[in-house]
This record gives structure tokens, sequence and C-alpha cells, in this order.
């Protein structure tokens, strides 16, 4: 392990205060990222509500795109951290140079889906306001154009990651973020590009992103890896070893997005209003889940690195101390959300009723805050045991549950839209339980309690 490395090992020292370091970074990158998100709907909300909805609906599909993303993305996270915990720096950078081919590839196959069937896609959700398909189509098509960089880019951030440096990601992707910001509405008003303004920054913002990564791992002075190299050709075992921790985690966030999508068509069923309040919603909510997110990425690499070095007393304290910090983060946004929640919707959106929709939203989706936490950070440890399929198996069949559990408050009920929430509150409740039920029964029954002594 090369110097710069060692100034990473997770494998020793204090775990708190290691764990609270690397994570810092990443949250801190989830709080820039939401803060992108909404002030896009800020400048968005200024040409109307219209604008809002269209881009929420072309949103859901770059939000798809993070299933083919977490596959390189994952994988190499997993592979880096794993490899580097027994030492073999070797493989831990064939992981990386294998990830990265793989996403580029990726990427390319699904922004060319997206591109030529844009029409089939936004009109799956039968919209009726002309105005908006028209502006989410225009959306799609231009962000996907950066999707094969942004691909490669987020493997990037999980080689750092599974070494255990978050800082190098975090200060390349709050500039590029910050970038973004800025140029944003010189694109919307200034060049009167309208909403494909918010487009073209996102794809401004994505070159310069991959360019500044790129140029961290291949010239850098500390370099994670002395001779990276991206376009290296694949290699089956890796290539396969990458699939099988990857896709399961793409299966996941694949099937709530399209499940989010079917929850989505519901919502639309009652207006504009209805489709902007969502989209503000979950931006506003994402106080929560993008940083409890960051932390799950930090835990999936501090328990990657033990469990490779087969320190398993070290694995149980870190998801210990994980589970109570980001409990007590959730219980922080809970309150947050539901006091503030009306404040919060009236600054992006302008109608009544839509702010009624959006407090709604907020103020029922702060219930299980607490619980969503815990559970990121159950998923997170799996992760990092190389155990992908089981978190899998508990997300999917809940996230089918929210579709039954929405679908059947809004068409067999009278209370409106706030069926649609309370039926995705109570399927988020029931996974977490199942998954930290599982991690507890698993954790007994196959990790073992004594730490083994690595030889060779």
């Amino acid at each position: 392990m090369n110097t710069q490395n060692k100034n990473f090992d997770l494998t020793q020292g204090p775990i708190l205060q290691k764990l609270v370091k690397m994570s810092m970074p990443l949250m801190a990158t989830s709080f820039m990222q939401m803060a992108f998100n909404l002030s896009d709907m800020f400048w968005l909300g200024i040409i109307g509500d219209e604008a809002v909805a269209a881009a929420g609906t072309a949103g859901l599909f770059l939000w798809l795109s993070m299933a083919f993303i977490f596959i390189g993305r994952m994988g190499a996270q997993i592979g880096v951290s794993q490899n580097m915990g027994r030492g073999d720096e070797k493989s831990a950078q064939k992981y990386a140079q294998n990830a990265f081919v793989i996403s580029l590839i990726l990427g390319t196959i699904y922004a060319s889906i997206v591109v030529i069937f844009n029409s089939q896609l936004i009109g799956f959700f039968a919209i009726e306001d002309a105005s908006v398909v028209y502006q989410a189509r225009t959306y799609l098509w231009i962000t996907a154009l950066a999707l094969p960089l942004m691909f490669a880019h987020h493997v990037i951030t999980g080689i750092f990651i599974g070494l255990g440096n978050t800082k190098i990601p975090f200060i390349i992707n709050s500039l590029t973020l910050a970038i973004n910001i800025a140029i944003t509405p010189f694109f919307i008003f200034v060049m009167d590009m309208g909403i494909g303004g918010a487009a073209v920054g996102t794809i401004v913002a994505t070159v310069i992103n991959l360019a500044l990564k790129l140029w961290v791992m291949l010239k850098y002075k500390n370099r994670p890896f002395k001779s990276y190299k991206p376009f290296a050709k694949l290699e089956s075992a890796i290539t396969r070893q990458i699939f099988r921790w990857g896709v399961p985690i793409g299966i996941e966030s694949a099937l709530f997005t399209l499940l989010f999508m079917l929850v989505a068509r519901l919502v639309a069923d009652f207006g504009t209003d209805a489709i902007a309040a969502q989209r503000v919603g979950s931006q506003v909510e994402s106080l929560a889940w993008m940083m409890a997110g960051g932390f799950a990425a930090a835990v999936t690499s501090f328990i990657g690195q033990n469990y490779g070095a087969k320190k398993f007393k070290r694995v149980r304290q870190v998801y210990k101390l994980s589970l109570i910090t980001m409990g007590l983060y959730g219980l922080f946004v809970s309150i947050v959300l539901f006091v503030f929640a009306r404040p919060f919707i009236s600054i992006f959106l302008q109608e009544e009723q839509a702010i009624i929709y959006g407090v709604e939203y907020l103020q029922v989706f702060a219930l299980i805050q607490t619980l969503y936490c815990m559970e990121e950070m159950t998923a997170g440890a799996f992760r990092g045991r190389g155990l992908t399929t089981k978190p899998t198996i508990v997300s999917v069949s809940c996230n089918i549950l929210r579709v039954v559990f929405a679908y059947g408050f809004v068409h067999f009920t009278d209370i409106g839209l706030i069926g649609v929430w309370i039926g995705i509150v109570i399927s988020v409740a029931i996974r977490g339980v199942w998954m930290l039920v599982w991690y507890k029964i698993n954790t007994a029954k196959t990790l073992p309690k004594h730490d083994e002594i690595i030889t060779g």
C-alpha cells in the first residue's frame, strides 16, 4: 500500500472520529447536490410551475440512470475497499480500471435509449398539459448527452470512497456543483433558453467534473494508483465480480425508480400542482436521504476495508456507531420537516393548492426519517461485506408494496392525494424494520465474533 493510501487506512484508529471525518465530505457533497436541485427548481419556478413539473418528470429518467451508474460505482467501491483492506493494491487498481470502462459502456447505451425514445418515455405519464410535455422532452434529451460522462465520474468517486479518501471527490463535486448553480440562470434567462438552459448547465458542469477527476487519477502527485489506466482491457473475472456486486444494487435502484414512476403516474391524475408538489417535496426531503446516503457510503467502505482485513469486532463497532449517529440525525430532520413544512414549500411554489399538497407531503414523510436513516446505514453495512443481494430483496419487496398501498388509498378511500404519501410512508416503515431485523439475525449467524490474522 503506497504512502498516500496508508493515510486513509480505515482498519485502525478511532472509529467514530474517522467515520465522521470520512462521511462529512460525502454529506457535504449531498448537501451541495440538494442546494443545486433546489436552486434549479427556484429558477425554473420563476418560469412557472409547468417548468418545475416538466423537470420533475424528465428527472425521473435521469434518476433511473443511477441504477446503471451503481453497477460500476459500487463495483469499484467494494472491490477497492476490500482489496485495500487485505493489502492487495494491484487487485484494487484492476477493479478501479474495469469499473471505469464498464460505466462508459453502460452510460453510452442508456443515453442512446433516452434520446431515441424520448417521446415515448415522457408519454408514459399521459400528461395533458402540452407545455409540460414539450419542456420535459427538451430537458430530457439535452441532459442525456452528459450521461456517459456522468457515469464515468461517479466511478472515480466510488474509487476514492473505497480508498477512504472522500476529500478529493468532495472538492471536485462541490466546485462543479457551484459552477452549475452559477451558470444555470445565465443559460435560462440571459441566453433565453428556458428549461433547456438548465440542461445545458448540467452538461457543462459534468464535463468539468470528469476532466478534473481524470486529472487527479492520472497526473496528481498524490494519485491513488501510480499506473492507473482508465481504458484498460476488461478482465472477465473482475468484470463478473463487479456485476455480481453491482447488479443487485442496480436492480434495487431501477425498480425503486420504476415503481416511483408508477406512483408519479397516480400523482399526475391530480394535476400539475400535484406533480410540482411531489417534485419540490422530494427535493426538500432529500435533506435526510441524501445525507444518509453519503454516510452510508462511508459505512460501506469502512466495513469493506475492515471485513477485508478480517477485523470483525471493528465491523460490529462501525455499524453500531453509525446507527446511533444517523438515527439522531433522522430525528432532527423529522422535527425540522414537520415544523417548517410550509415555509420550505412556499419558497419554490406559488399556487396555493400546490403549496397545500407540498406541506402535506413533508409532514407525512417527516414521520419516518429516523427509521429511514437507520435503514440506510444497515444497507451500507450489508454492502461493505459484499452482501448486496439482501438489501435489494428488502427494498424491491417494499417498493412494490408502496405502489399497492398508494393505489389502494387513492382508489378505495376518499382522502385524495395525501393517500399516496401515506401509502409510501407505510412501505418505508416496513422496509426499515425488516432491514434492521435481518441484519441483526445475519450478523449473529455469519459474522465471526473474533478477528482473524491475515498471513502471507
